[in-house]
């Protein structure tokens, strides 16, 4: 095969292994933190003059200059906006403060991509994969090691963890299962890109953990999901010659399933007044995505072009005009939307910001649609995560997208996918 690196791998060194095991951090130890800071975004941060000293990759640039002009715009449209300062919160969580800080991350999340493509973008398709192997293998590591915790907390040998919550529900060091859940989902699809005679093993404990131990809602959607983009063309011509019957309870039978994910959710939106006056201290339905629901509709209608500012909703949703029957939120805690990176875009950035947003993950598409067969849809699973709930500052889609900004610039392998 014609490759155009030559660049080797081993496992075993240790500017390797130091490498997998900082991106496994950032990836496994979200709510590791000082104060509300995240200790692996200080880390990402402090790398920022090592990772560019040398030629910036043109999306990369591209994505600073856009969140550099989105924490402008914010700083230029913030005296004009009202603040409702929140009670027992950290002093960070403060109008400008929070913006400052939400760019920080979104600075963290691109030095992060750029690292990772950095490294790679110099070692061939075969080491690059073999990356890609360790970085998936260190992830399950980690897992056995909760698995471990979870099971000592369950049979009583270890009395609190804090991995395990609810019910003994497993979310890891991330706030949720749910959230958990997601980032599993992140490491199935890795198995994908290199080959191995265990994948379907460890395909189905990843699986099984993000049904049945992380009890992951929006995990499951995404494997879901997956299989659609990776198979629909095949799924499509059998489809085509099976019997209309078959097809019409497949469909009920796929309706049912999604209706049952969302049954809580659809519950609770129905009948938010009658559940707020029952249960008006739970802040999983006073805030987060049920409350969002009827709060940032209005502020994309207030603010369409320039959004309400990076970072600013849990100052600016406490405005009784957004909502509503919506109850102030609690003291300590700071609101979300919790639907996701691109509504995020959507609400504080407005439809400038979204657009240009979209307009670079379109181009770096089509250029991985030239370049590759069927490699796109790794793209869009990166897209996927923050429609699911992933907000737009987490860090581990954009180890994805550190991958694929490398691969796009490698000579087609279609033996990847």
């Amino acid at each position: 095969m014609n490759q155009t690196a030559t660049s080797s791998y081993n496992p075993y060194a240790l500017k390797n292994v130091l490498f997998c095991l900082f991106v496994v951090f950032c990836i496994q130890f979200t709510e590791l933190k000082i104060d509300v800071v995240k200790v692996a975004e200080i880390s990402l941060l402090l790398l920022t003059p090592f990772i560019y000293y040398r030629r910036i990759n043109k999306y990369i640039l591209a994505l600073l200059s856009l969140f550099t002009l989105w924490l402008l715009l914010t700083l230029l449209f913030n005296p004009f906006k009202d603040f409702y300062l929140l009670q027992n919160v950290s002093p960070l969580i403060r109008p400008y403060f929070i913006s400052l800080g939400r760019f920080l991350e979104l600075i963290a999340c691109v030095n992060l991509a750029a690292l990772v493509h950095n490294y790679t973008k110099k070692l061939d398709y075969k080491a690059i994969l073999q990356c890609i192997k360790q970085i998936f293998l260190l992830n399950m590591a980690v897992l056995l090691v909760f698995y471990t915790i979870y099971y000592l907390h369950r049979f009583g040998i270890i009395e609190n963890t804090y991995i395990s919550y609810w019910n003994y529900r497993l979310r890891g060091w991330y706030s949720e299962g749910g959230p958990f859940g997601l980032m599993l989902g992140f490491t199935y699809i890795l198995t994908y890109l290199f080959q191995s005679k265990y994948n379907n093993f460890f395909r189905i404990i990843l699986i099984l953990t993000i049904v049945f131990t992380a009890r992951s809602k929006a995990g499951i959607l995404f494997i879901v999901l997956w299989f659609i983009l990776k198979y629909y063309k095949t799924m499509y011509a059998r489809l085509r010659r099976l019997n209309i019957f078959i097809l019409i309870i497949g469909g009920l039978i796929t309706a049912i399933l999604f209706t049952k994910l969302a049954t809580l959710y659809i519950d609770d939106i129905k009948h938010i007044k009658r559940e707020i006056n029952e249960r008006p201290d739970d802040i999983n339905l006073v805030m987060g995505r049920i409350a969002g629901v009827f709060i940032f509709p209005d502020m994309i209608l207030d603010h369409p072009v320039f959004g309400i500012g990076l970072g600013n909703y849990p100052l600016i949703r406490n405005n009784p005009k957004y909502r509503g029957f919506i109850p102030y939120s609690p003291p300590g805690k700071a609101d979300a939307h919790g639907f996701g990176g691109l509504m995020q875009l959507l609400v504080d950035g407005g439809f400038f910001i979204f657009s240009l947003f979209l307009l670079l993950m379109i181009l770096l598409i089509r250029q991985l649609k030239r370049n590759h067969t069927n490699l796109e849809i790794y793209m869009y699973c990166f897209l996927l995560f923050f429609i699911l709930g992933v907000q737009i500052y987490f860090l581990y889609p954009w180890i994805l997208f550190g991958i694929l900004l490398t691969l796009s610039k490698k000579p087609k392998q279609p033996y990847l996918i």
